[in-house]
């Protein structure tokens, strides 16, 4: 028994190891950031230190995905600071008045818009952003405002806005005075409603007002943002009693039902001066005016309102904030999709004339000590201006917010395009011959809008496939910039009188892999189109819940009944597949002349009412799809990831070591090895080595971020990752595609080594200082990847030879046990002997020619070799287009 008991020991420890040495493995892959940061992305909350001076130099920015972000010169050069953050979608940030060290952070938007994802708590630094400690309030996923005391920084207020798509219990005001150790619920409404907006008096502390909102979004469109439990609180004891302002029984001139979104603003020069933004659902005929609602003033702290104003914010889910200026408080600020000005205490609004500045709008900031100088935030980024607002300074943060990636490898380098949020789909190179890397002038935009699928025809890289919301395509040819629309349109019944086609908010599209003139676009019917959509035909039935003959009656949770997710199988052209928005998952066997349904055949219980994110079909097996289901539209942020092997029948979920509450945006398999497949999840990026029984998360410098989207760069061996809110990261994913068991058993293994190109430097860009966003370049070489069983104090010898065995370099690179890495940069060396009409240059002569290569790897008795090749790069592209 006992012999039994240690040979049991002892391969549980052989198998601890293995899984160790597995998640080494996968974690020492590094990923490149690419940007760009032309249009950056949504800016949410700002935070500036107090000072005694004008114009202080550090600042704080959160965005919506992309989290904290700092500046130490004033905005000519940002650095990441989230590192430490399970959640980089930002609510707010405060930074404590008496100490300027102490930083907080709340995760999770406030903004409640469809493309929003979800939080986890509250952080503290203590060391000015270079490091965080959660500190709690984990479920209340989003954060309206927090609020620290002026003198006393252990003392901190938080407006807990709760769940977007569900009740919850952890909501409401929560105030700590141990510096975060420990919290209490000052005031709570109910588990539907929780607080947007939270603002203090400057000159009395225990003086709150506190902005109550009851919003639920239940999917799609469908936005409950009006109830009972809106309102406005304040408190005179720093939250021991409040007292509803907005109670019937008061009559001090505010609206007391029908309330939505609220915000507050206390001005600076006059505490006794608020201002309240309030939308009130009553009466409304013009979206733009409120009868009841808009801008509200109180002379008196609160005790008696009068309404100014009956501006309203459209969506005001999405807007509804109010500034007072620092330096005068007749100048306020209301957002909206522009940012309106009132010069005489809110009676009067009109737009600001913000010149080459991005529109929706969700932060200010007012110097107190400079009149002229102001920090805008919306959803183009984060601006300054030191002139009241004649000019603006963009500043070049890379936190786009991508929904989607393509590859392009029509060019060489492979090119990037994608859509983002609000900022239109952008195309540019993975990398250039420019000595200073991937700017953003490599980049141009392609469509606008609300950025969303893009695809390129492999033989026609003069066409561009690109779409806004909802479904509305178009054609572009970049030789004219002649934009045909795609958009089907149902006339049945005649234009706008028959039953319109449903559109996702991301509709999308696929280029038939077998016929680049196909292209699928997806609405409540799968269209195939032909003639850059001149013509098209209908595939299949209506594919979601709400068939026109037979609608699901809705109820509580909804979608846009919508076709979500396309594939074609790259096995066969007769295997297509379809997701839907509202859980629907369909395959054809016959280029879509039938299609069945497969959603009930799941295990019972499985989540198949949630978008059908993802479908991907695999690259080795007709019958064989992953599906990922994003559930967090429902409440729910579990992870959903399956697999079928025979066309649908059946499918088995392989979810283990993903997060439990971080979902699944989507799924990419290897094209190289079926047991290799990423996961996309708001936690970054998870990597499989044997076909989903195990999760691991993949590389070691990925941001906290949700993942939306994957693509390859085949040839290149390179996976593209589209986060929505730090832009475009590129990855080498060679050895992992070769992953087996032996690697991590042999005493040494050599990967495949990529394509290598040989191009010649160019300096394009004058020297334009540090204020602008520069991508690095990857190393310019033949990579050479190997894995090391054990330690080679001496390194490891690696001999670069050509066609003919000539030895062209010899190098030696790291001998540390795991995967390892050595650049060869194209060099020979000696200079090759000069021939007829070659150059003089010893530099030239000493490049490697294009041609075939081999490298040879020694250790001990062991040798391995992989051939590779040498390409001279084609002809330089200067400009936009192609």
């Amino acid at each position: 028994m006992t012999l039994l008991l240690l040979a049991l020991l002892a391969l549980q420890q052989r198998d601890t190891t293995a899984r160790d040495s597995v998640t080494r493995f996968v974690e020492s892959f590094t990923y490149r950031a690419l940007g760009p940061a032309a249009y950056s992305g949504r800016v949410t909350a700002i935070a500036v230190p107090t000072t005694p001076e004008p114009r202080p130099k550090t600042f704080y920015i959160g965005s919506a995905g992309g989290g904290v972000w700092k500046t130490v010169n004033g905005g000519v050069t940002w650095q990441s600071v989230s590192s430490g953050l399970g959640s980089e979608t930002v609510g707010d940030l405060a930074v404590a008045p008496s100490d300027s060290n102490i930083v907080w952070v709340g995760t999770g938007e406030k903004n409640s818009l469809r493309s929003q994802y979800w939080g986890d708590g509250v952080y503290k630094s203590t060391d000015g952003a270079r490091s965080w400690t959660k500190m709690g309030l984990p479920d209340s996923r989003a954060i309206g405002r927090i609020v620290i005391h002026p003198t006393g920084p252990d003392t901190v207020y938080v407006a807990a806005l709760g769940h977007l798509w569900g009740a919850n219990n952890e909501r409401g005001v929560y105030k700590t005075t141990d510096g975060g150790k420990t919290w209490t619920r000052i005031l709570f409404v109910n588990d539907t409603t929780g607080f947007v907006d939270l603002e203090m008096d400057p000159r009395d502390p225990n003086t709150l007002y506190a902005a109550a909102w009851h919003r639920l979004r239940w999917g799609g469109s469908h936005m409950e943002g009006v109830g009972a439990g809106s309102g406005i609180y304040k408190t005179t004891d720093g939250g021991r009693t409040w007292v509803r302002l907005t109670d019937p029984a008061k009559k001090n001139g505010l609206p007391i039902d029908h309330l939505g979104r609220i915000g507050i603003a206390i001005s600076p020069q006059n505490p006794k001066l608020v201002f309240a933004m309030i939308q009130v659902d009553r009466g409304i005929t013009d979206p733009a005016q409120g009868r009841f609602g808009g801008v509200f003033r109180s002379s008196d702290a609160g005790a008696t309102w009068t309404q100014v104003n009956d501006l309203q914010a459209i969506p005001h889910y999405y807007y509804n904030e109010i500034w007072v200026d620092a330096n005068d408080s007749q100048h306020v600020y209301v957002n909206a999709a522009p940012l309106m000005e009132s010069k005489d205490g809110g009676r009067s609004f009109a737009p600001e004339s913000l010149s080459r500045v991005h529109g929706d709008h969700h932060a200010l900031w007012f110097d107190p000590r400079d009149a002229g100088h102001r920090i805008l935030g919306n959803d183009g980024g984060a601006y300054v201006t030191f002139d009241a607002g004649r000019a603006w300074w963009h500043m070049p943060i890379p936190i786009g917010q991508f929904y989607t990636v393509i590859v392009d490898s029509s060019l060489t380098p492979y090119q990037i395009c994608g859509g983002l949020q609000d900022n239109g789909v952008w195309c540019g190179p993975s990398a250039t011959r420019d000595a200073l890397g991937v700017t953003d002038a490599d980049w141009y935009p392609v469509n606008g809008g609300d950025g969303m699928w893009v695809q390129i025809p492999p033989n026609d890289p003069w066409t561009i496939y690109s779409g806004s919301q909802f479904g509305v395509v178009s054609a572009l040819d970049l030789r004219t910039w002649k934009r045909d629309d795609m958009q089907p349109a149902a006339l049945d019944a005649g234009t706008e009188s028959g039953y319109e086609y449903e559109w996702d908010w991301t509709a999308p599209i696929l280029i038939s892999a077998f016929d680049s003139t196909t292209v699928y676009l997806g609405a409540n019917r799968l269209f195939r189109m032909r003639d850059h959509g001149k013509d098209y035909d209908m595939l299949g039935p209506d594919m979601t819940r709400t068939p026109r003959q037979n609608p699901t009656p809705e109820a509580g949770h909804t979608s846009y009944h919508a076709i979500f997710s396309i594939a074609e199988s790259p096995k066969s052209a007769a295997v297509l597949w379809t997701g839907t928005d509202d859980g629907f998952i369909w395959v054809s066997q016959d280029t879509g002349r039938t299609w069945t349904n497969v959603t009930a055949n799941f295990p019972r219980g499985a989540s198949t009412t949630c978008w059908v994110s993802t479908i991907a079909a695999s690259y080795h097996a007709a019958g064989t799809a992953w599906v990922t289901y994003d559930c967090h539209y429902r409440d729910d942020y579990r992870p959903h990831v399956w697999r079928t092997t025979d066309y649908g029948r059946t499918w088995t979920e392989l979810v283990n070591g993903l997060p439990a509450d971080k979902g699944s945006a989507t799924v990419f398999e290897s094209p190289r090895s079926p047991r290799v497949l990423w996961v996309g999840t708001s936690d970054g990026v998870y990597v499989t080595v044997d076909g989903g029984q195990r999760w691991r998360r993949f590389g070691r410098n990925f941001p906290h971020v949700m993942v939306e989207r994957m693509a390859m760069s085949f040839r290149q061996r390179e996976l593209v990752v589209s986060t929505h809110g730090r832009g475009l990261y590129v990855i080498g994913v060679g050895p992992v595609e070769e992953y087996s068991d032996s690697v991590l058993t042999d005493s040494i293994r050599l990967f495949e080594v990529a394509p290598a190109y040989q191009y010649r430097e160019r300096r394009t860009h004058p020297g334009f200082g540090s204020a602008r966003y520069v991508a690095p370049n990857p190393p310019r070489g033949a990579v050479i990847a190997y894995y090391l069983k054990d330690m080679q104090p001496d390194g490891v010898r690696l001999v670069i030879t050509n066609a003919a065995g000539d030895t062209m370099r010899t190098l030696t690179g790291p001998g540390f046990p795991g995967l390892q890495r050595v650049t060869w940069d194209l060099t020979r060396e000696r200079p090759r002997a000069r021939g007829l009409g070659d150059p003089t240059s010893t530099e030239e002569l000493r490049l490697a020619l294009p041609g075939e290569y081999t490298v040879r790897l020694t250790l001990g008795k062991r040798r391995l070799q992989q051939k590779f090749t040498v390409t001279e790069l084609g002809p330089d592209r200067l400009g936009r287009i192609r």
